[in-house]
C-alpha cells in the first residue's frame, strides 16, 4: 500500500512515488524510505490519539531530525522537504511548535521548511526566529516588512543582530520592539537607530530607564533622557523622604536630589563646576558614614557629575572647592597628583581618576598618551611628605 493511500493524512505523493517507498526492491530512496514510513505512522498515531499520547510529539520531532540528517543528496532533501512541508500543513499548532523548536537547532535545516513555520502564528515561529542560524539578514528584513509587531518584538530579542536589521526594527517606531532592542546586550546601535530610540524614550519612561543603563548611550542623549527620569525620581524620593524622615530632614534630601539631577541633566561646562551647598552636605554625609573614597569618586566621574566630584574631592582632601577646581583644570595632572599622594591614593587609582577627570572636564573621549605619561611621572616624582606639606599649606 502506498503512503498516499493510507488514513486521513495525505503526504502529497502520486502512486508511483509512494510505490518507491513501499516497494520491495532497492531504489534511490531506499536509505530514507523506512524513516519516512515511520514518520508517517507516528504522525497518523498522533493525529488519532491527540494530547492523550503527548510522547508522539517527541517521536515525530526526532524522526524528522533523523530524516534530515541522512538525506544528504539534493534530490533526497528536496523530496524530504516536500514531505515535511505537507506534514506541517496538516499538523495541529502544538505539534508545529514542537517541530519548530527542533528545526531551529538544526544547522542545515531547509530554508523552505523554516519559511513554512514563519508563515504561521508567532507561537510557532518564535523559536525559529530566535535560534535558527539558517536565517540571514534578508530573511529577517523580509519578516519585518511582511509581518506584524509580534514578529518584530521576537526578532529584537535575537542575539548578535547586524546593524541593518537593528535599524529596520528601530524604524518601525514600535515601542515594545524598541524595549526588546534596548534589553538586547548583544547588539550595537547606529546613530540612526539611537536617534529613533531617543525620540521614543522621551515619551516613554519605561523605555528611557533601560536605555539610560546601556553603556553605549552617548552622553548628550543620556542627559536629555535623565531630565525625564530624574524628575520622576525626584518626586518619588521627596514623597518617601517626608514619610520616613519628616518634613525638615526631607527638605535637605530634596535639595540634594534636585542638585544631583540638575547637574547630570545639564552640560557640566554650562552648569559650572562649583558645587552647591546640598552637594557639599552630601559629600560630608558620605565622609561621616565612611563611604567617601576613591571608588565613589570614580563612579561619580563615570556619570559625568563634575560638581559632585568637586564636592567629594574637596571634602576628601580638606581643600576649598575653588582650589580643587583650579587644580583639576590643570591638564598635566600635577594638582591631582599632589592630592592623591597626600591622601594615600594608589598609583592605579590615580591613573583612573586622572583619565576620567580629563574626560569630564575637557568633554573628550580621548586623553592623549603624552598627557597621561606626564601625569604619571609627576605622581612618581613627588614624595608623600612634600605632597602633604603642599596640601596643608593650601588648606589655610
Amino acid at each position: 500500500m502506498g503512503l498516499s493511500e493510507v488514513g486521513d493524512i495525505d503526504f502529497g505523493f502520486s502512486e508511483p512515488a509512494a510505490d518507491r517507498f513501499g516497494g520491495s526492491g532497492r531504489s534511490e530512496y531506499s536509505d530514507i524510505s523506512p524513516l519516512l514510513v515511520g514518520l508517517y505512522d507516528s504522525h497518523k498515531e498522533y493525529a488519532r490519539t491527540g494530547e492523550s499520547q503527548p510522547q508522539f510529539k517527541e517521536v515525530i520531532c526526532q524522526q524528522m531530525a533523523d530524516i534530515l540528517s541522512v538525506s544528504s543528496r539534493v534530490v533526497d532533501r528536496e523530496m524530504v522537504t516536500d514531505v515535511l512541508v505537507t506534514l506541517l500543513r496538516q499538523s495541529e499548532t502544538d505539534l508545529k511548535a514542537a517541530m519548530a523548536e527542533r528545526l531551529a537547532l538544526i544547522e542545515n535545516a531547509p530554508l523552505r521548511l523554516l519559511l513554512q513555520l514563519l508563515n504561521d502564528d508567532i507561537s510557532v515561529a518564535k523559536p525559529v526566529i530566535l535560534k535558527s542560524q539558517v536565517l540571514n539578514d534578508l530573511d529577517l528584513l523580509y519578516i519585518i516588512q511582511s509581518r506584524d509587531t509580534t514578529f518584530w518584538q521576537v526578532i529584537a530579542e535575537r542575539k548578535n543582530l547586524n546593524e541593518n536589521v537593528v535599524d529596520a526594527l528601530a524604524d518601525t517606531h514600535d515601542v515594545p520592539t524598541a524595549k526588546n532592542l534596548v534589553a538586547n546586550d548583544t547588539i550595537q546601535f547606529s546613530k540612526f537607530a539611537m536617534g529613533i530610540l531617543e525620540g521614543l524614550a522621551k515619551d516613554n519612561e519605561d523605555l528611557a530607564r533601560p536605555l539610560l543603563r546601556r553603556p553605549d548611550v552617548p552622553e548628550h542623549i543620556a542627559r536629555t533622557l535623565y531630565q525625564l527620569v530624574g524628575q520622576e525620581l525626584k518626586i518619588a524620593l521627596e514623597e518617601k523622604s517626608v514619610e520616613v524622615l519628616g518634613a525638615e530632614k526631607a527638605a535637605v534630601v530634596a535639595d540634594i536630589v534636585h542638585d544631583v539631577v540638575g547637574e547630570f541633566a545639564q552640560d557640566s561646562k554650562a552648569y559650572g563646576y562649583m558645587p552647591t551647598e546640598a552637594m557639599m552636605r552630601a559629600a560630608d554625609l558620605f565622609l561621616r558614614q565612611g563611604k567617601l573614597d576613591v571608588h565613589l569618586m570614580l563612579r561619580t566621574l563615570k556619570r559625568g557629575q563634575a560638581s559632585s566630584y568637586v564636592a567629594q574631592l574637596s571634602t576628601y582632601s580638606g581643600l576649598s572647592s575653588d582650589i580643587v577646581i583650579s587644580l583639576l583644570q590643570q591638564k598635566n595632572g600635577q594638582g591631582l597628583a599632589v592630592i592623591a599622594r597626600a591622601c594615600g591614593i594608589k598609583r592605579q587609582e590615580f591613573a583612573m581618576l586622572f583619565v576620567l577627570t580629563r574626560q569630564v572636564f575637557d568633554k573628550s573621549e580621548d586623553v592623549s598618551a603624552a598627557m597621561t605619561i606626564r601625569a604619571h611621572e609627576y605622581f612618581d616624582k613627588i614624595s608623600v611628605d612634600l605632597a602633604r606639606t603642599i596640601l596643608k599649606r593650601s588648606q589655610h
